[in-house]
């Protein structure tokens, strides 16, 4: 029997136009084996389809939880520029406003516990 999947949907928001960045995440997400047909790009709600705001990440376990977080933790400590990063499903989002983040380990901790707040949520 496998596991039932749950999209988490992540949204970047820095001070320079999003669609870079976006596109840098989900090309730095799908470099990650568990992930890289899980991740799919849609465009935030009453937008055009040809904007990419929105990331949909489908996880079925804590492993492929585990793999996003250090993915995303691994992208954010390379960007030169401030993001704000949502995660969210259905019911629940976060906000995780980084500043120029240069310690992984800090930045995997507060991604670790957003993740399992909307893990707890579920």
């Amino acid at each position: 029997m496998s596991a039932s999947l749950e999209t988490i949907t992540i949204s970047v928001h820095p001070d320079l136009p999003s669609a870079d960045a976006q596109r840098s995440l989900a090309s730095w997400l799908r470099a990650e084996d568990r992930l890289r047909e899980r991740v799919t790009t849609t465009p935030p709600d009453g937008m055009s389809a040809d904007r990419t705001d929105v990331l949909r990440v489908a996880v079925d376990d804590a492993g492929a939880v585990m793999v996003l977080v250090q993915a995303i933790a691994g992208w954010l400590t390379h960007r030169r520029e401030d993001v704000t990063v949502q995660l969210g499903r259905p019911g629940w989002s976060a906000e995780l406003d980084v500043r120029r983040a240069r310690d992984m380990d800090q930045v995997t901790a507060l991604i670790e516990a957003t993740v399992g707040a909307v893990a707890a949520e579920g």
